[in-house]
């Protein structure tokens, strides 16, 4: 039975009311942060919303700069998340192609993908977050927290992918740059950027196309895209930033003669934010927060022998979001606390079947409120954390955490934690003839160590155990089906220090599934891999303007003996990439750059199904200039 939403209400006023009773306490200042949830350099982070240092993070949190990204000549966000461990998408194909990911075995409808906090998964499409069509030239760093996080983010089962877009450029009125790269089959990708500062305001701008025919058949792209920031500061410390993602692509979706099926979809997404920060003392800061927006996914399927179209419809989300918190404290003692209100209105129609269930009208309200802190004793911090989300279509979903680091030295330090927490199910009707609509829910312990007490090499194991209950998945006859399983394994990463520009990466994942009932291990299709590895040799020479890197990536999925050989997932070799960025005028601030990937060098194979099949072998040169 649902809660009057009333119950939050009186808890949040508590939350804010506890931020403001709270005693001051001791410890180092902390620069002003945006809320994020990695680990970036010597900066402090958060996976509470309020910055921490390393030693005061209990999660598994893998962080990306821009500095890497630039390395890699990524074009979207796919690409860079392919080479972190623990992460694995089911194919790559052109860029701004649509993909589907997993973090530690958990698929993509259970992580939350949000742009300067703004939530980008599109629930009236099972939750879907399309990280294939997230351009990264406006990317400051990605912050990925694998494992659950609803404590802090409500609807985050599996992970967040937290990115946060570049600041402006404080010293200069205006400085740029402008990149254009091209590859066969017509595949470019034109891209610029403009920033500046003038007195108190600053702005940050970029847009650009990416396009191709088609490097595997079937997976034409056109990706026109813009972001843009800008910021007020007060005289006063306060902070005013309104941010605008706008995105449109035109794609081919599947393509298999074995299944002799074609799809193609046009989705465009409207996002817009309007934040604002204000010190309200020394160690007490209030953030206030609007969001808004628009998606939209038209999907028309054919077979490849018919012209006629056997589905047609268009989905559209619109949506609308408030909120407010309160951070007091320091990087030893802290605490957060906060209210956020959410609604969504769905509608989707379907011209060419007679399915009822695939023409709905929805709306969703859902009410939060959530307060996480810090506590520190000496070499200990206690990490607490609990989240109430309440929504009309669903019960009440309570999120709780507990973790604990110890700096066991000054180069080593252990984290554990234990939470609880939630995933949206399936909102829409369109796969669901029974109706279930039910919350997924997890309960997750982890314990990892993380040292650098090796000369010139940094470590990091991690252990997870995920009992996860009501996981929906589709029968034959398009009926919701839940089931209970249980999914553990184990985590290794490594990195070493620079060797004459030479540093090495990589990183270790296994994972092994079961259904709690039949105690049947989980196939590749309920599962994704069941293990994967990453390696990464970046080269950086400044002094003659030299970057690169050589990644790798290997996958295995758990084949059942039933299923035929035909239909098993390809993954006959480790996939290789090149990347080299060369400055042509290394002692010169404004120099042109020249870049060259090569990828997938030897051609290999590895995806799930052949509807979603990777690129073959191919090449890409460009030219970007930075003023």
């Amino acid at each position: 039975m649902r809660r009057h939403p009333s119950y939050i209400k009186l808890f949040s006023l508590i939350s804010l009311l506890l931020a403001f009773m709270a005693a001051p306490a001791r410890g180092e200042e902390v620069d002003e942060l945006a809320l994020s949830l990695g680990l970036s350099g010597d900066e402090p982070v958060t996976t509470s919303r309020f910055p921490r240092p390393v030693s005061k993070i209990a999660e598994n949190v893998t962080v990306i700069t821009a500095q890497d990204i630039a390395r890699l000549n990524a074009h979207t966000l796919a690409e860079v998340l392919q080479t972190v461990p623990g992460f694995q998408l089911d194919q790559l194909q052109a860029p701004g192609s649509s993909v589907f990911f997993t973090i530690l075995s958990i698929t993509s409808q259970h992580i939350l993908v949000q742009l300067d906090g703004v939530p980008l998964n599109f629930l009236s499409l099972e939750n879907f977050s399309e990280v294939g069509m997230i351009p990264v030239q406006m990317i400051e760093r990605v912050e990925i927290l694998k494992g659950a996080a609803s404590a802090a983010w409500g609807s985050a089962l599996g992970g967040v992918i937290n990115i946060i877009t570049k600041s402006p450029v404080r010293d200069q009125n205006l400085s740029g740059m402008a990149s254009a790269s091209y590859a066969q089959r017509s595949t470019s990708d034109l891209r610029g950027e403009l920033s500046g500062t003038a007195n108190r305001l600053s702005y940050y701008l970029t847009g650009g196309n990416i396009h191709s025919e088609g490097l595997s058949e079937g997976n034409k792209t056109n990706l026109n895209h813009g972001f843009g920031k800008v910021s007020y500061d007060m005289p006063n410390g306060g902070r005013l930033t309104f941010g605008l993602d706008i995105r449109d692509n035109s794609l081919e979706l599947e393509h298999s003669t074995r299944f002799d099926a074609h799809g193609t979809g046009d989705l465009s997404y409207l996002n817009s934010y309007l934040a604002f920060r204000y010190p309200l003392a020394e160690r007490l800061t209030l953030e206030l927060n609007g969001r808004g927006g628009r998606r939209y996914l038209g999907n028309q399927r054919h077979p490849l022998t018919q012209a006629e179209l056997s589905w047609d419809s268009k989905i559209r989300e619109i949506y609308q979001g408030v909120g407010a918190g309160l951070n007091w404290g320091d990087a030893e003692n802290n605490l957060s606390a906060g209210l956020e209100y959410d609604h969504n209105d769905f509608k989707q129609r379907e011209t060419v079947t007679d399915m009822s269930e695939a023409n709905f009208d929805l709306s969703l309200d859902r009410w939060s409120s959530y307060l996480n802190g810090t506590l520190t004793f000496g070499r200990l911090s206690i990490l607490p954390g609990f989240r109430l989300d309440d929504a009309n279509l669903l019960e009440p979903a309570i999120s709780y955490t507990l973790g604990a680091t110890f700096r066991l030295t000054d180069s080593t330090i252990l984290r554990a934690y234990a939470a609880q927490g939630y995933s949206m199910p399936i909102i829409n009707t369109v796969e669901v003839v029974n109706g279930q609509r039910q919350l997924q829910n997890v309960d997750t312990v982890q314990a990892g160590m993380e040292s650098s007490a090796i000369p010139y090499l940094w470590l990091k194991g991690t252990l997870f155990y995920n009992d996860i209950s009501n996981i929906q998945t589709i029968n034959p006859d398009r009926q919701i089906v839940l089931r209970d399983q249980i999914r553990r394994g184990f985590e290794l990463e490594f990195r070493t220090s620079p060797l004459y520009g030479l540093a090495l990466t990589g990183g270790y994942t296994h994972t092994d599934a079961w259904d709690k009932k039949s105690r049947a291990r989980l196939n590749y299709q309920q599962l994704g891999p069941s293990r994967g590895a990453k390696l990464g040799l970046n080269y950086d020479n400044s002094a003659i303007g030299l970057h690169g890197a050589v990644t790798g990536n290997y996958v295995s999925w758990y084949l059942e003996d039933r299923v035929p050989k035909e239909y098993h997932p390809k993954a006959d070799n480790v996939i290789w990439d090149l990347h080299l960025t060369q400055k042509l005028f290394p002692d010169q601030d404004r120099s042109a750059e020249i870049f060259f990937s090569a990828r997938n060098i030897f051609n290999g194979a590895q995806y799930l199904f052949d509807l979603h099949s990777n690129n073959p072998r191919w090449f890409e040169a460009g030219v970007r200039y930075r003023f």
